[in-house]
């Protein structure tokens, strides 16, 4: 399962200016409660699934107003659950995302982590689980901004 935060519940930004000439400029969100987030799928069964997420999400972005650099990174973490459709099953559990990226005029890169455990329990009393982990980073630079120089992808899955 895939979550990327489209919903807000609750949302603070919270601007912060340094003292000089080349400050920067930091803003952090918080989003408490719970949203439905759309087009994930299910890495058990490659379905669609549309998955509920209570819990709590914090972005945070930091940058020069001269546009020459930015980094964030962001943090879900809560409890999921989502119905499958093929199974007709609704898996509930933990679910823990964390993100980042870096931009400046050389060079930029994405990190993405995402650890899901996720059971759900059939009409014959037997337990089923999904769990998995993936890790997915890209790096860029500036002479061939299209292609990235450094991709690694890794991810593991385990559905019973």
């Amino acid at each position: 399962m895939v979550m990327a935060g489209s919903g807000l519940l609750a949302l603070q930004a919270v601007p912060a200016l340094a003292a000089g000439g080349d400050h920067t400029v930091t803003m952090t969100e918080h989003q408490h409660g719970t949203w439905t987030e759309q087009g994930d799928t299910d890495f058990c069964t490659n379905e669609l699934i549309t998955p509920t997420i209570t819990g709590n999400s914090v972005f945070h972005e930091t940058y020069f107003p001269a546009g020459d650099e930015v980094w964030g990174t962001f943090t879900t973490e809560g409890t999921g659950s989502f119905l499958q459709p093929s199974s007709g099953l609704t898996f509930s559990g933990r679910v823990t995302v964390w993100g980042n990226f870096n931009v400046n005029e050389k060079n930029s890169n994405d990190t993405f982590t995402a650890t899901f455990k996720l059971s759900a329990v059939d009409g014959d009393g037997v337990t089923h689980y999904e769990t998995g982990h993936q890790v997915f980073h890209v790096g860029y630079n500036a002479i061939d901004p299209i292609n990235p120089i450094v991709t690694v992808e890794k991810m593991n899955v385990t559905c019973s």
